[in-house]
């Protein structure tokens, strides 16, 4: 994804939070505080116009816009994988605060209990950067495991979300939700090691695709839609119950 002067605003503004939040551990049920951005006044200016409001102590991003950064976590998961391999333990911590900060921006948008899974996935992730730069930690699968869950997390919330705009009669933003939720299952599966069944596959590929078309405008039946969301959601609980069981 290209990067323009928004992103990088918003990537500053994401690890300023965690950086004040997650490091502390401190689970904040409003608004985290945040520093403003730095940059020039053309760039300040640019993300001025493209951000609907940007007060003290507080970063409002356009939900419009964050659907464009959907994919970030796992940009910035990969980039820490990658770093960690390569024993390049700075840079491998610096990604991974990134993607907690993606993380920990999608929680900002939860209410109930997707908003608890997702601080602490936030927590998780930033205690492995913090493990990560201080050279205490050395086991790959423990990354991968974090970000498994931190995927689940994300598919849980984005799916409640679908739901609550698809009755709140937003067809693109539930579809967008829609779509994410499906790429976040995947994921989830992926890192931990789990290849999906052909079932599970499918209803991935259907909500998918079914929040593709809503994006687009396409008209499709309520039950189509409804039964859909209902199969992911219930896809996502399965998994989530095997992947948060105690290991025997």
């Amino acid at each position: 994804m290209r990067r323009t002067f928004l992103a990088a605003a918003l990537i500053a503004a994401l690890l300023a939070l965690l950086m004040i939040g997650a490091c502390t551990q401190e689970k904040k049920a409003g608004t985290e505080a945040s520093s403003p951005g730095q940059g020039t006044p053309a760039q300040e200016s640019a993300a001025a116009t493209q951000t609907p409001s940007v007060t003290p102590g507080k970063v409002l991003v356009d939900e419009e816009i964050l659907a464009g950064f959907v994919d970030e976590p796992n940009h910035h998961f990969g980039l820490a994988r990658k770093a960690f391999a390569a024993k390049d333990f700075a840079t491998s911590s610096a990604e991974l605060y990134k993607c907690a900060g993606f993380v920990k921006l999608e929680a900002m948008r939860a209410s109930g209990e997707d908003r608890r899974m997702l601080e602490d996935a936030v927590i998780r992730l930033a205690e492995l950067a913090d493990a990560i730069k201080t050279g205490r930690m050395s086991a790959v699968d423990k990354l991968d495991s974090a970000y498994a869950n931190a995927e689940l997390a994300l598919a849980f919330h984005h799916e409640m979300k679908a739901q609550e705009f698809w009755k709140a009669e937003d067809r693109k933003s539930a579809g967008q939700d829609l779509k994410a939720a499906s790429m976040h299952l995947e994921n989830s599966m992926k890192y931990a090691g789990e290849k999906a069944g052909a079932d599970t596959k499918a209803v991935i590929d259907d909500a998918n695709d079914l929040g593709q078309k809503l994006v687009e405008g396409t008209a499709l039946a309520a039950d189509k839609v409804g039964k859909g969301m209902q199969d992911l959601g219930a896809k996502i609980e399965e998994w989530g119950k095997k992947t948060l069981a105690p290991k025997k």
